[in-house]
């Protein structure tokens, strides 16, 4: 019995060494940007979303790599977004030291297509608001962005800094911002 407890022991610390020790190989090429940059905010890094503008480009987080970001998501039945929209006009008309967009989620959250809501958004009362479509909210949810209206807040090195449901004045905005790198 003595010998199988020490054969026992021995396979046990064997494992633990062998599990603990540092492996040799190559690390995986990992081609995520991202994660070879090194981080100056604490948190998780912000998913990597995929939206589309109003000429159907693709605007990515990587490819606003450097830059502080704002994102305020807004829906089209809202009343409180709507009630903001002029505030919000005005946020995005200032002199600011960050990116901002507005972003809605067609066909999702029961928002309009894109098409429908290219028709129903007063880009005329609202020039300087850059709305973005998160379609089908993929991006959304993984961004913390629950309901409407919705801001997140993300760092120069794409760390999700804060997701904040309900109004935003633009003067906790800025605020805000300074905050972080």
């Amino acid at each position: 019995m003595k010998k199988v407890i020490s054969i026992l022991w021995i396979v046990f610390l064997t494992l633990l060494i062998v599990g603990c020790s540092v492996a040799d190989k190559e690390p995986i090429a990992d081609d995520d940007d991202q994660n070879q940059t090194e981080l100056l905010n604490n948190g998780e890094l912000a998913v990597n979303f995929e939206f589309l503008d109003y000429q159907g480009n693709t605007v990515t987080l990587k490819d606003l790599k450097g830059e502080k970001v704002y994102l305020k998501f807004v829906a089209s039945w809202c009343s409180i977004c709507n009630r903001a929209m002029p505030e919000l006009d005005e946020l995005f008309a200032s002199d600011r030291d960050y990116i901002a967009y507005a972003v809605v989620t067609p066909n999702a959250n029961g928002e309009k297509s894109i098409d429908d809501f290219k028709a129903w958004f007063p880009v005329k009362d609202y020039p300087n608001i850059v709305v973005l479509f998160d379609v089908n909210a993929k991006f959304s949810r993984k961004l913390g962005a629950l309901s409407v209206p919705t801001s997140v807040y993300i760092g120069s090195d794409g760390v999700l800094i804060k997701s904040k449901a309900g109004h935003t004045s633009n003067k906790e905005i800025e605020s805000f911002i300074k905050t972080f790198k």
